[in-house]
């Protein structure tokens, strides 16, 4: 059998075919052919997304680790694309594969799958189309936190433990290889923490392997077992080999969204406390001195043992539900003190928003300004002026690169550099990542670099 084409019109009868067969009549609960896989399939497909884009960007980074990691992901996208557009010619790529982690419409994905997005789309099972923003990224874990906007809950992923993972066990792949929509591929957990290296440099010690074909356009994708939980996002394959793919550990993907999604990065409500977590205790780790923690009388080493009513769970679970929470609610925390039960309410206040042009000439010494109307790359802070001497300018950043992100943030406004360079502290180092743009070959060409700025 030939393969087939993905730009042809034969890829989009596969792909009509497969999405048809998710609307037929499910097979009786007794029969034999409803296994285990069957059924966490069932439960984990509706949280896989496909993500795509009209333009292209092609990413050329000076860093030698990220042109490593560069190098890796550009031969998937080869396989996935085939040739470039023509220039000029506007087409909707599939890039890749997400999964919905929180039914607020929050997303992760690979951080190689949306950096070549001008503009991030994304289309859910039913075919719902919707444009994302990113929220937040690490670019050496190759993870992405984007969000959506819908109109009503989506259904989420559940996530399974980082620490009970069982060699041999049946692992289920979802995504889009290829842009053939809510594929499944199954196996098993082929190895535990394969080292990712970059020469003779261990860049992490924790990367699951797995039997379960990945193939381009998977990437983003849950890598979830048998009872329909998360225990890893898709990453890569290895070319030279088959049936081996790769995927980030749970673990350090509930790390990254713990503080992707905490309070004092969305900034969408100021509680006035920090939380921490530790051997499984979530406990306060700095209380703002007037604000509503302090207020409500929370202490500094208060153990968490209750949010409205409810067990809190783990970090990641209390930083969802303050997801929901809004400026002026009631919130309602149960610790433990010294051994003794503290029922405590505080009013949950608005963040005030810090100046980010002030902030931004202050402690980075650039001035910033909106992408100009019709620019093709939405996304990021144009650098329209450095002060001589200043930190910016020590680190070799020159007027019209691209701000892209603070700290790993994303940063689409002035709003979003306060907010981020509000909480950093004066002389610390941030990474900042910065681009450069260029139109040919029908790709969006982007010259990207991360530099290290001290604060002033």
């Amino acid at each position: 059998m030939r393969p087939v084409n993905p730009g042809s019109p034969a890829r989009w009868v596969v792909v009509m075919a497969a999405a048809g067969m998710t609307l037929g009549r499910p097979a009786p609960a007794s029969s034999a052919r409803r296994t285990p896989i069957v059924e966490a399939v069932q439960r984990a497909l509706p949280t896989v997304v496909n993500i795509g884009t009209e333009q292209l960007v092609r990413v050329m980074p000076t860093d030698p680790i990220q042109q490593f990691r560069y190098e890796i992901f550009d031969r998937m996208f080869r396989d996935l694309l085939g040739q470039p557009p023509a220039p000029g010619y506007q087409v909707r790529h599939s890039l890749g594969s997400g999964v919905i982690i929180d039914p607020l419409g929050f997303i992760l994905t690979n951080f190689h799958v949306i950096e070549r997005a001008t503009a991030i789309r994304v289309t859910l099972v039913d075919g719902r189309p919707f444009t994302a923003q990113l929220i937040a990224g690490d670019e050496l874990s190759d993870l992405a936190l984007i969000r959506i906007d819908p109109d009503g809950p989506l259904a989420d992923i559940a996530f399974g433990r980082d620490d009970d993972l069982m060699l041999g066990e049946p692992v289920i792949a979802l995504g889009n290889p290829y842009g053939l929509a809510h594929t499944v591929t199954a196996g098993v957990l082929s190895a535990k923490n394969r080292e990712a290296r970059h020469g003779d440099r261990v860049l992490f010690r924790d990367i699951l392997q797995t039997d379960a074909a990945v193939n381009p356009g998977s990437s983003g994708g849950p890598l979830i077992n048998a009872d329909g939980e998360l225990i890893g996002i898709n990453v890569a394959i290895l070319p030279e080999g088959q049936n081996i793919g790769f995927a980030v550990p749970v673990g350090r993907v509930r790390a990254l969204l713990t503080e992707w999604l905490s309070p004092r990065n969305l900034k969408h409500i100021r509680l006035g406390m920090d939380l921490t977590e530790r051997d499984g205790r979530i406990a306060i780790a700095a209380v703002e001195s007037g604000g509503p923690a302090a207020q409500a009388g929370l202490r500094v080493g208060d153990r968490l043992t209750a949010l409205e009513g409810r067990a809190p769970g783990t970090l990641l679970d209390v930083h969802r539900r303050f997801l929901r929470v809004r400026p002026g609610d009631r919130l309602s925390c149960t610790v433990d003190r010294g051994g003794r039960p503290v029922v405590a309410e505080m009013i949950v206040a608005a963040v005030r928003p810090p100046d980010g042009r002030a902030l931004a000439a202050a402690r980075l010494g650039v001035e910033l300004a909106e992408p100009p109307a019709g620019d093709p790359f939405r996304g990021g802070l144009v650098i329209t002026g450095v002060r001589a001497g200043g930190p910016a300018a020590r680190a070799g950043l020159r007027e019209g690169l691209r701000l892209l992100r603070i700290a790993g943030r994303a940063v689409r406004t002035i709003e979003d550099v306060g907010t981020i360079l509000d909480a950093a502290t004066p002389g610390t180092t941030v990474w900042l990542s910065v681009a450069s743009f260029d139109l040919g070959d029908g790709f969006l060409l982007a010259r990207t670099q991360s530099v290290p700025v001290s604060l002033e």
